[in-house]
């Protein structure tokens, strides 16, 4: 059996790396950080997934390699900020979240193989002071949504807050914050259940199903209020 990770060198996919090891899988690892890849990984390669030459360049070398799970964890976000992102930050991110996804799967045969995408409880509400991040996790939504109606094996797992290196410079309040080992505990689970729509909390994500069924203009106040950004001002 073999899985395939991006971001395995830290956080979740690192967690997992070292999950799917003990259950003996062969451990492939994308990431920037060599020395922390051959922590977890058996095969690694180092990449930068904003830059897509690189990505295509590791998709081509993986292009005769069956992989049973393909988790296509990495993502970063640029930080909470009132101001409207420049394009270079907000284009990074979507390199990294989307269509680094996209050059990667480009010369791999998935077909027999399981899609885990791993987006955010973010995606389901345009958070104002996170323009890039919950859009490009938005669109993730739309891509895996397609890729499992063409009959693909997919699973979409949506987290809350995580304590990981993303959220640990976060210096608002994170509801529902969830302890990592926990955290991938509950994504083993659910994609061994193989069920395509996974948000947790469920908690969390009830109270964001609930707001969105507010009416817009009664929405804009509440975020007017609580999360004070320029672009909504």
């Amino acid at each position: 059996m073999r899985v395939l990770i991006t971001g395995a060198s830290r956080g979740i996919g690192k967690n997992l790396a070292k999950y799917y090891k003990t259950k003996g899988y062969e451990v492939y690892g994308i990431a920037r950080d060599a020395e922390k890849l051959k922590e977890v990984c058996d095969n690694y390669y180092v990449c930068d997934l904003s830059n897509l030459d690189e990505v295509s360049i590791v998709s081509k070398k993986l292009s005769n390699i069956k992989f049973d799970l393909i988790i296509l964890n990495a993502g970063i976000s640029s930080p909470h900020s009132r101001d409207f992102p420049p394009i270079e930050a907000f284009k990074k991110v979507f390199d990294v979240n989307l269509l680094s996804i996209h050059a990667l799967l480009e010369h791999i045969d998935f077909k027999d193989s399981k899609l885990v995408f791993i987006s955010s409880l973010a995606s389901l509400l345009g958070a104002p002071t996170s323009l890039a991040y919950s859009a490009s996790k938005r669109a993730l939504n739309s891509y895996a949504e397609s890729l499992y109606f063409a009959g693909i094996d997919v699973v979409l797992i949506l987290p809350g807050f995580i304590k990981t290196d993303m959220t640990k410079n976060h210096n608002f309040y994170m509801p529902f914050l969830m302890d990592l080992d926990e955290a991938t505990k509950r994504i083993v689970k659910m994609i061994e259940k193989d069920k395509f729509f996974n948000p947790f909390p469920l908690r969390f994500y009830y109270i964001i199903k609930l707001f969105s069924l507010l009416p817009n203009n009664l929405k804009r106040k509440i975020l007017k209020k609580y999360v004070k950004s320029d672009i909504v001002e």
